[in-house]
């Protein structure tokens, strides 16, 4: 009879490898050391207990790739955990840091710490982990303007190490390791940690950029064929020690379409031969070098549509890459004014392998969301994510993940949906939320759904929901558009949302979308602030840094907007003064928001959005300075003394003009101070 019916887990257990020597596994050994030394305390210790991990390839009991199992020896003094290869031991390493050890998936992202103990006493019931869904599946770390400047006890490659990390920890196997190979060193990191690696759609075969290496050559195939094959051929020899997911394919420089600077091929026929014969170009080129390739190809953007009408030509068994539309519907992406939604679902007698490129954040200069949340919710990606696998689309599944912290819920989400499919939306969030929330989970989960009710719908499809851009990008093309041509023709750049309309009654589309939702962002704004009062130090921090923040950008962004729109009005019949003011109260508002990205309540996270320059809120606030200074040339200039002597002065004062002023002219920003400090007691007031 066994002396003991558990297992027990301490600091004192050994921790025993077997197997070849590979670099991820150490890497993994010593991040389970880690996490074993921040758990567990010094107990007493009643006898000895080991983990024994076990890498066979030939001896694999039955496991499949990737796969793991959990045993005990007789006298529960073992845990054998047994794998059949790298991943698959990767894998289990990490299921006892989770599982047993209670270390959240993103403790780093999320700042949330496993619970000190002095045991873990645990039940010895076999297990075997499950086949995932998909079959390659992992993150592209792409517009990640954030990640790439903010640094951690002075490292940046720590950074990279905890988001390669939180991938393995969600059962991930594959990276895109940032959006430019130039400047990315972190490839190699997170082929050390046992990652594959894929390529962005506009690097095909990870290779160098075109016009980076020949900045002189005009970047044509036509013209520079053998330039363009020594690029990759250099790529493909650079990466041959690593396990690579080729990306084969050919858009122009800079993410657009080749044919946008080449009007030779002014033809769909002429484009889609051209890509058809680079693909069998790069096909062949891979296989001359390395045996049975996995490749893959981009069906992204207007390379749908060349596919759908049967005008490129692809190599047997590379995978499709099947994208959404950055607003996770799979339809093709908005460009310009041009918003086909072609579907980017196969035919059901579209042979495969398939699979999907998914945005839980993107950046398309229209309404995109990066840094907040994914518009959507929850259901939606689900609903969207299981319709495809039922079209079979369940081979390759890489999520565009940005910055990692601003969408750890949804990166959450789609680990368990890559793992074993639809997911139960409701009982996600609540788990989630219990762990990221335990004190407040069921006002968080109700919270959260305001969040998603607040958000603007800003078309008709029920995926348009707007992020944070949405508001950003409007008010930098009102504030051009209204200078330039003093509102007298359409922005262009907003026709997208407004369509061909005039400017007078783009402002008013955009006001009336606004209006009607800045009162959920206030409520949901306040209802945030004080839940942050009644939460433990923890919860509070998590809280203020992450939700409450999103919420503000968009509240923020809300009221700007109406305020740039209603000064417009004001503008327009000459009222000068009152559009001044509403010009800076949209850029006092805006500079709450950059308050708090600059001042989290947890240090940890201080200069995480210090190269904000794609939603660039500290650029619309410079741009609203432009804007007051243009609009107040109109009512003060060219003394700049007179809303001053106006509003700011007595009665006697005003009717002595034995001089202009007295004093130097106020600038902007503290005549405004002055005169909400002085003559205006309430807000309304600025939009009568």
């Amino acid at each position: 009879m066994c002396q003991y019916d558990m297992f027990i887990l301490n600091k004192d257990t050994n921790i025993k490898y077997q197997g070849p020597d590979i670099t991820s596994i150490n890497h993994f050994l010593h991040v389970l050391e880690r996490d074993k030394n921040k758990v567990f305390y010094e107990e007493e210790m009643t006898r000895n207990s080991t983990i024994r991990l076990l890498l066979n390839e030939e001896n694999n009991e039955g496991l499949r790739p990737e796969q793991f199992s959990i045993g005990f020896s007789h006298d529960l003094s073992e845990m054998v955990v047994t794998s059949a290869d790298e991943l698959g031991m990767v894998y289990g390493i990490l299921h006892i840091s989770e599982t047993f050890l209670g270390v959240d998936k993103f403790w780093f992202w999320n700042d949330i710490e496993p619970v000190k103990r002095g045991r873990v006493e645990i039940h010895p019931i076999n297990f075997v982990s499950e086949k995932h869904m998909c079959k390659y599946r992992g993150w592209f770390i792409n517009d990640e303007v954030l990640l790439s400047k903010w640094t951690y006890q002075n490292s940046n490659t720590y950074v990279w190490e905890m988001i390669f990390e939180a991938l393995l920890r969600c059962q991930g196997n594959m990276v895109i390791p940032g959006t430019d190979i130039e400047h990315s060193p972190y490839k190699k990191i997170a082929s050390r940690m046992g990652l594959w690696i894929t390529h962005h759609h506009a690097e095909p075969l990870g290779a160098r950029m075109f016009s980076r290496v020949f900045p002189n050559k005009n970047p044509s195939y036509v013209e520079n064929e053998t330039l363009f094959k020594e690029l990759w051929k250099e790529a493909i020899l650079e990466q041959t020690t690593n396990k690579v997911i080729w990306n084969i394919g050919f858009r122009g420089q800079g993410d657009r379409p080749f044919w946008l600077d080449d009007p030779t091929f002014d033809t769909d026929k002429k484009r889609g031969q051209l890509i058809s014969k680079i693909i069998m170009d790069q096909y062949k080129m891979i296989n001359d070098i390395q045996e049975n390739p996995i490749c893959c190809v981009n069906l992204y953007g207007e390379i749908t549509d060349l596919y759908k009408k049967g005008l490129l030509t692809l190599p047997e068994g590379v995978i499709k890459v099947w994208a959404d539309n950055g607003y996770g519907k799979m339809v093709s992406r908005r460009q310009g004014n041009d918003n086909p939604r072609i579907s980017s679902i196969p035919a059901h007698n579209d042979r495969g392998p398939h699979g999907i490129y998914y945005h839980i954040t993107f950046y398309d200069l229209q309404a995109s969301n990066h840094l907040t949340m994914f518009p959507n919710p929850i259901q939606f990606v689900n609903d969207e994510l299981d319709n495809a696998f039922q079209h079979h689309m369940n081979e390759f599944l890489i999520v565009n993940c940005g910055n990692i912290r601003p969408h750890i819920m949804f990166l959450e989400l789609l680990s368990q949906v890559w793992k074993s499919g639809r997911v139960d939306s409701t009982q996600f969030l609540k788990d989630y939320v219990s762990r990221a929330y335990p004190t407040n989970s069921d006002v968080m989960c109700n919270l959260i759904n305001e969040y998603f009710n607040a958000i603007i719908k800003y078309g008709e499809e029920e995926d348009e929901r707007a992020g944070e851009q949405f508001y950003h990008f409007a008010i930098r093309n009102i504030t051009k558009q209204w200078i330039i041509t003093q509102g007298d023709e359409s922005a262009t750049n907003l026709q997208w949302a407004t369509g061909n309309i005039s400017f007078e009654e783009q402002c008013t589309w955009f006001n009336k979308k606004v209006k009607n939702h800045l009162p959920s962002f206030e409520t949901l704004l306040s209802n945030l602030t004080e839940l942050i009062q009644k939460s433990t130090s923890l919860e509070k921090e998590r809280l203020q840094d992450q939700l409450l923040l999103q919420v503000q950008i968009h509240k923020s962004g809300c009221q700007a907007v109406y305020y740039v729109t209603t000064a417009f009005e004001k503008f327009k019949i000459k009222h000068y003064f009152k559009a001044f003011l509403l010009v800076n109260a949209a850029i006092e508002e805006l500079s709450k928001t950059v308050e708090k990205m600059e001042n989290p309540l947890n240090e940890k996270w201080k200069r995480f959005y210090e190269n904000d320059c794609l939603t660039n809120v500290t650029l619309t606030i410079y741009t609203l300075e432009t804007l007051r200074k243009y609009i107040r040339m109109f009512g003060d200039g060219p003394n700049f003394y007179n809303w001053e002597k106006q509003y700011l002065t007595t009665a006697e004062e005003r009717s002595v003009m034995l001089l202009t002023n007295k004093t130097k002219q106020l600038g902007d920003e503290a005549l405004y101070q002055k005169l909400m400090n002085t003559c205006l007691s309430n807000r309304e007031e600025l939009e009568k």
